[in-house]
């Protein structure tokens, strides 16, 4: 049997050679080969993993922990692993109509990212998983930091000071289950995690809580999360809200399976992520430049799926597991949308750009889809995400976790509102460049890869 898993890791670090050879010139194209394919063999995994056959993949590394370097695929990591596909083709296939200098580094860094965040998703054990945490983390902070705009450097330090004291607590906490257990196995962790004792296990609830909150992010500890995308090229905002933030969900997934105090708790953690959901919103509305106020509906989408962990049972996982994904598309179908806007009017002031159905209707009507997909509308990916995580945590943690839907119309209101001013107003904004068929040609991919899920959620729904 073809070792897929590995191969899904390692084609994007072996892409470096082709787009160090290749030159400037290639190296995007060299970028986009390299992300379908591991699209292609991501999509192979899921059929094998259906047709049940056991993906798992296990190299030696330091036998005397007993650690090697582990791979596996389960019903929950199938479907971040077809997110992380999906984003990054598509990021792929604009990186040439955003970034126009540096492409082989971009390049570089951009495959080492993927790379490493697929490694993040399938990794069977802690240890890999921390390691590969913190190269993506690094990898994004140098797309900001040479990338971005004219605020860079501070957008990006700030990021990367958040994300190394996430990785910090994230790494005493899993120090503390090693201590335990004397193993960083994933699998091995929750098998055995009634046999940590009761004081370490809140320690790790503590420790793994605060590092997951900075990465998801959750109020208040999210104020990293504008800067970076208002500075962050529109392929690196299009990972970090796509990938990156899914890193701290995937985490609280893993805190609730590997520490069985936290469900006793879930009712008060549960409320932390409802008043970040409705906080998050109004903030938005208050928001002058159209990537912050994008940013901000992140912070809410994030909230309510991390009220669906919270519930801790079958409906609020599956649908904190498909808003996940459905949230990771739609989310960077928004910043390709605000990012081409910045390129074609030189600005993103939601005062400074009108009219935009005149000269580009379909990139008007394109925003109001990707409006459509974040706000869980029937027959897109996010209305199965949403109604799943609500009747989780309606049966876990009861009728008040509903307050949270507030989150979701006024976010709605501030959507329709930004169309109406934005795109639909009676002024108009003369724009100063063409628009890339790239961006037409991804703007299609994620709205049918909303659609497909929307109406087929058994496809990745186990």
């Amino acid at each position: 049997m073809i070792p897929i898993l590995p191969l899904i890791v390692l084609i994007p670090f072996i892409s470096i050679i082709p787009i160090l050879a290749l030159g400037e010139k290639h190296a995007h194209n060299a970028g986009i080969a390299t992300a379908f394919i591991t699209f292609a063999f991501s999509l192979f995994a899921v059929y094998l993993f259906r047709a049940g056959i056991n993906l798992s993949f296990n190299a030696a590394y330091i036998a005397s922990l007993n650690l090697g370097f582990s791979l596996q695929l389960t019903p929950f990591t199938l479907i971040l692993m077809v997110m992380n596909a999906i984003v990054f083709l598509a990021a792929a296939i604009v990186s040439g109509y955003f970034i126009r200098e540096k492409q082989r580094m971009y390049g570089t860094i951009f495959a080492i990212a993927e790379g490493s965040a697929f490694a993040v998703f399938l990794s069977a054990n802690l240890f890999f998983l921390y390691v590969f945490w913190e190269i993506t983390e690094i990898m994004v902070f140098f797309i900001i930091f040479i990338y971005g705009g004219y605020e860079r450097r501070y957008a990006s330090f700030k990021f990367i000071i958040y994300s190394l004291v996430s990785s910090l607590l994230l790494l005493v906490g899993i120090m503390f289950l090693y201590s335990s257990l004397h193993t960083f196995s994933i699998s091995s962790i929750i098998l055995n995690s009634s046999s940590i004792s009761a004081g370490t296990q809140v320690a790790v609830l503590i420790l793994l809580l605060a590092a997951f909150m900075v990465k998801m992010p959750i109020f208040p500890l999210h104020s990293w999360l504008p800067d970076a995308h208002t500075e962050a090229p529109t392929t690196g905002s299009m990972i970090l809200a796509g990938v990156l933030l899914k890193f701290g969900g995937y985490g609280l997934l893993l805190l609730f399976l590997m520490i069985p105090l936290a469900s006793h708790y879930s009712v008060y953690i549960a409320t932390i992520f409802i008043v970040s959901t409705i906080y998050s919103a109004f903030v938005s509305m208050r928001q002058t430049n159209l990537k912050r106020a994008i940013a901000y509906t992140s912070i809410t989408d994030m909230g309510i799926v991390a009220i669906g962990i919270s519930a801790f049972n079958a409906f609020g996982i599956n649908g904190a597991l498909y808003g996940m994904l459905s949230h990771g598309i739609a989310i960077s179908l928004l910043f390709l949308i605000a990012g081409t806007l910045d390129e074609l009017y030189g600005t993103l002031e939601i005062s400074k750009i009108k009219g935009v159905v005149r000269r580009f209707p379909h990139i008007a009507y394109l925003f109001i889809f990707g409006v459509v997909a974040a706000v869980g509308i029937p027959l897109t990916s996010g209305f199965i995400g949403d109604i799943l995580i609500f009747i989780g945590a309606v049966k876990s943690i009861g009728i008040a976790s509903l307050t949270a839907i507030i989150g979701i119309l006024v976010i709605g209101v501030m959507f329709f509102w930004l169309v109406e001013r934005v795109f639909m107003s009676s002024d108009e904004t003369v724009p100063y460049r063409q628009l890339g068929r790239s961006v037409t040609y991804c703007s299609a991919f994620l709205m049918v890869s909303t659609i497909l899920l929307g109406i087929f959620p058994s496809l990745l729904l186990l």
